[in-house]
């Protein structure tokens, strides 16, 4: 098994795209040197008044107890979904930890802008690390110097921002997924490769748009990411094993897509359309 100097930022709660991303890169004969498992509370209001009450550690615990039963998906349609998977996700159950890497670090934040979160990046004694949640990385982040791997949904420059599978699959016919650095900009950062594979159709599948719409997100997606991944660190990764100097460029100056949370109406359209007959 070689060890990748790479850190995984894992904000536990309801990730399948970690268990995605260790499952692939063990496939390939590859494990993480730590995995940074992170507890948080959040910056929503609610989360807030949470913490007011429990505390930082209790409130978290708790948060994330509800957050992977939020990914759970039943267990035929997920199975539908990862048919032609060898790899199956379990949304909902978080992976082992232990197993996974050498070293796991356990920790418990207030949110990404958290300075314990900056603290422990800096002492870890690595500087690459793989963000494996949504929402925005804190500037902080970036200002330390660190070198942040993200796979993101969508082909770069194309499909940027929010929803990029259901985006890939209205505009561009097809899903993708990009590998890159992380900048400050929104999906901007400078580009390690991409991919594009063949539409989805489940004919005749019966289920209730808001459930298939999160069974994509849980059981479909985390597979292209991490597919994405293991390629690219089993046939990019440089002969002296430093993943700072993955090749990589900046992305093409054309027209680029940004889009936000897709529209409910627009979402069931293309969800229609995997479900359509053959």
């Amino acid at each position: 098994m070689t060890t990748v100097p790479l850190a995984l930022l894992v904000f536990r709660g309801g990730c399948p795209v970690t268990q995605a991303y260790l499952e692939y890169l063990s496939l390939h004969g590859m494990q993480p040197e730590l995995i940074m498992a992170i507890d948080y509370v959040g910056e929503t209001r609610r989360s807030q008044d949470l913490r007011r009450v429990l505390g930082l550690r209790a409130s978290a615990r708790l948060l994330r107890t509800w957050r992977n039963r939020s990914a759970r998906v039943p267990a035929e349609l997920a199975n539908i979904l990862q048919k032609e998977f060898s790899i199956k996700l379990t949304p909902g159950c978080e992976p082992d930890y232990e197993s996974a890497a050498p070293n796991v670090l356990y920790l418990t934040v207030n949110s990404y802008s958290d300075p314990r979160l900056l603290t422990a990046m800096r002492d870890c004694g690595l500087n690459t690390f793989l963000y494996c949640s949504g929402g925005r990385v804190p500037a902080s982040l970036f200002q330390a110097g660190f070198s942040i791997l993200h796979v993101h949904p969508g082909v770069v420059p194309h499909i940027r921002g929010s929803d990029g599978l259901l985006w890939s699959l209205l505009v561009r016919g097809r899903p993708g997924v990009s590998c890159f650095y992380m900048d400050a900009g929104i999906d901007t950062g400078r580009l390690i490769d991409t991919i594009e594979y063949q539409a989805p159709n489940w004919p005749g599948l019966d289920v209730e748009p808001a459930i298939l719409y999160h069974a994509l997100l849980q059981c479909y997606d985390p597979h292209l990411r991490a597919s994405l991944l293991a390629t690219v660190l089993k046939e990019r990764l440089p002969i002296n094993n430093n993943i700072n100097e993955l090749d990589a460029k900046g992305q093409m100056d054309v027209e680029s897509g940004h889009y936000y949370a897709m529209h409910p109406e627009l979402r069931l359209r293309v969800l229609s359309k995997l479900c359509a007959p053959g």
